[in-house]
């Protein structure tokens, strides 16, 4: 594809750009309404302007009952946040990898204060139908040359213009889109005095060429992005051990390294095909001049909507927000209160009715307003006839029937938003808890498209920075990364290191290919109360639970104090219970040392019993005496046999890792133990009938190490 002139970049930016604005015409102005329609503004300025103005104004006011349903609505994706998940959808990837992107990506929304950028552009898409936001990257510090990837918020929904045409429910497949700014016309020449709009001074020209972006109000400014695609050739590798991988055939090195060879059909012809080759770039523009640009290293335009209610009607689209069916009711709900305070301002003024001249005292023309404390009129009226006091004009206002159109009112509110009394807080007929819970849950269905919607977009966005974070953090650094429970580690990727003594790992995130999905659930936080509130309550009906898992009930705790309470239970667990050290090299280290004990005490053992026997040799015994000798002399060989065995099995099971192993390893120790213990035994009894010196039994005595929980004393440590 030839590169494009920059008047022809402009052109078809400027021709682009107006198809958007057309596009979104109605829709913009729809939402505009219903921005300012939740705001508070819910009186047109015709109706307003009949109700008069001054001191003689009727009542015009307004109830907002519109806050509530939005405020639900936004508040239910509060509660139940998206949590990115990432995959490997290959034999090149990784599962350790996949989690470090995943915590990577934690991190990236934390430090972004993603959950602000999500509740933004939910609350826009409810209110007004669209909201946005961007995935951005920016430099680690001052002075590094390490980039980042952030999120970022939109604070002007009318800012982005996107392409008009795209038709997924993300927008991921538009092929361009405008993020917009106006910027005053002193600012723009003092920022961009040497750009030809400046010189030329179009603002006050008859010649402008582009009335649009430029005015006398100022210049706009665009972000103009644009997706372009290119046919390129996908051909399969064979490598030496059988493998096979997809490359573009132009990235292929001339020589190919030993042993690999292209892949090709049963008839001989290489396997390949063509594929697009996605490429995203960006130009700054003011309409007439193109002010800077970059290429960016991701295959999606990074511009995620979260849209409300999308219907396509006769192939004109229509965007519509939680609030733009309510609007209606709303205005008749403020209209039927303001007459019910008007009827009822009307009952306390009611006129005084009398013949013509009986009121010539100045206090009778602010009778009906004002509480004075007596009123004098004149007994003869203008023809000189006894006139009757003046009696009040009494009118019974119809408040009941004005107070029931407006409880209709508020049920048609109710009924177009999808959010009623319960859910907003107030009593309702249910009394069980699993009929509460029904009635919220059918209250979040009837607006579930919203947060829905949200989920899309952050899904998107997840894809987008699984495609983004193999590019910008190609090189070997440091980066930091957040498990589930929000606990930041640090950790270095593509290259080699060593996470424990002899555990090397290499997370390499330029190989590999990932997919992304989410979760929708709790918070972390909310998670642990849960988990907090129902050991607590499980422990009250099952207080054994503390003295099996008390440091599991206490690590869900928030409380200070509740990790130190945890770690002494921990340490009164029974050893079966107890959790085994995580690190495998100290086990290792453990069980080696536990060996060398029992190898130690068995040697001990071994050269008593040698002495034992160089004794029973010196000695001229009966031939009774020699047959016990005899019969000692084959048991001990026996013994010692099978206690060479046992020894080889516990060298080879003490290199074995698991807790399970650790255990019976424990076992078997315990169970040398007691044969050693017996052998003494019966070796001290034997030298007892064949009067083996005492010193020699005292040997074997010493040589027999503890048992578990026994003291050790000045010898060697308990086993196990």
């Amino acid at each position: 594809m030839a590169a494009q002139s920059d008047k022809d970049i402009l052109a078809t930016a400027r021709e682009r750009f107006r198809l958007a604005e057309e596009a979104e015409t109605l829709i913009r102005r729809d939402a505009l309404e219903d921005l300012r329609f939740c705001s508070g503004d819910q009186w047109s300025a015709a109706d307003r302007n009949s109700r008069g103005t001054g001191v003689n104004a009727r009542p015009c006011l307004t109830f907002n009952k519109l806050i509530g349903p939005l405020d639900q609505t936004a508040n239910e994706a509060r509660l139940n946040q998206s949590s990115i998940q990432v995959h490997p959808v290959d034999n090149s990837g990784d599962f350790d990898t996949a989690k470090v992107i995943e915590g990577m990506i934690r991190h990236i929304e934390t430090v972004s204060k993603a959950d602000e950028v999500y509740e933004t552009a939910i609350e826009q898409s409810t209110a007004g139908g669209f909201g946005y936001f961007t995935v951005t990257t920016r430099f680690c510090g001052p002075k590094s040359f390490d980039q980042e990837l952030r999120i970022e918020r939109v604070l002007d929904p009318f800012s982005i213009y996107i392409d008009p045409y795209a038709r997924d429910a993300v927008k991921s497949d538009m092929r361009y889109a405008f993020e917009t700014e106006l910027i005053p016309l002193d600012e723009y020449k003092q920022e961009y005095g040497e750009t030809e709009v400046a010189q030329l001074n179009f603002f006050e020209s008859m010649t402008n060429p582009a009335p649009r972006w430029i005015d006398k109000s100022g210049v706009l400014l665009a972000k103009y992005w644009t997706l372009e695609t290119e046919t390129r050739t996908l051909i399969q590798i064979e490598w030496e051990d059988g493998t096979r991988t997809s490359h573009l055939k132009e990235d292929l090195p001339d020589r190919m390294p030993k042993g690999t060879k292209v892949a090709t059909h049963a008839d001989g012809k290489p396997i390949e095909r063509d594929t697009e080759v996605r490429k995203v770039r960006w130009h700054k523009i003011n309409g007439v001049e193109i002010l800077d640009r970059g290429e960016w290293l991701g295959q999606w335009i990074p511009i995620l909507p979260v849209l409300g209610k999308e219907m396509w009607i006769a192939g004109e689209r229509k965007v519509f927000s939680l609030v733009r069916f309510a609007k209606d009711p709303q205005r008749f709900y403020n209209f039927c209160r303001s007459s019910e305070a008007e009827t009822i301002l009307l009952g306390t003024k009611a006129p005084w009715v009398g013949v013509k001249g009986i009121f010539k005292d100045k206090r009778w023309e602010t009778a009906n307003t004002v509480p004075y404390a007596y009123l004098e009129y004149e007994p003869l009226d203008i023809a000189g006839n006894p006139a009757q006091p003046p009696q009040r004009n009494v009118f019974e206002p119809p408040i009941q029937a004005v107070s029931l159109a407006a409880a209709q009112a508020s049920d048609d509110i109710k009924a177009t938003t999808g959010i009623f009394d319960p859910s907003l807080g107030a009593q309702g007929n249910e009394t069980s808890g699993v009929a509460i819970r029904q009635r919220q849950s059918q209250t979040g269905l009837s607006n579930a498209h919203f947060i829905d919607n949200l989920n899309r977009a952050i899904r998107q966005c997840g894809v987008i920075l699984c495609d983004l974070i193999p590019k910008i953090y190609d090189m070997p650094r440091e980066v930091r990364i957040l498990g589930e429970d929000r606990k930041q580690q640090i950790i270095k990727v593509n290259q080699q290191w060593d996470q424990a003594k002899n555990n090397s790992r290499c997370y390499d995130l330029t190989n590999g290919q990932y997919d992304v999905t989410i979760t929708v659930g709790p918070s972390y936080t909310t998670q642990r109360q849960e988990t907090w509130d129902t050991l607590t309550q499980f422990a009250q009906a099952y207080p054994q639970l503390l003295q099996i898992a008390g440091d599991i009930v206490f690590d869900t705790g928030d409380f200070p104090g509740a990790d130190k309470i945890a770690d002494r239970f921990r340490k009164t667990l029974p050893p079966g219970l107890a959790d085994q050290p995580a690190n495998n090299q100290q086990q290792m280290q453990m069980l080696a040392a536990q060996y060398q004990q029992s190898q130690q005490a068995i040697e001990q053992l071994s050269q008593a019993l040698n002495n034992a026997n160089e004794v029973i040799r010196s000695k001229k015994l009966d031939n009774d005496s020699n047959e016990r000798i005899e019969q000692a002399k084959i048991e001990s060989s026996d013994r010692q046999a099978a206690l060479k065995a046992q020894v080889d099995l516990i060298t080879t099971e003490a290199k074995l890792k698991s807790s399970e192993d650790i255990t019976l390893l424990k076992t078997q120790v315990a169970a040398l133990q007691a044969e050693i213990a017996r052998m003494y035994s019966g070796a001290a009894s034997a030298g007892d009938q064949l009067g083996v010196p005492a010193n020699a039994a005292a040997g074997m005595q010493a040589a027999v190490p503890p048992g578990p929980g026994e003291d050790a004393g000045a010898g060697s440590p308990p086993i196990g």
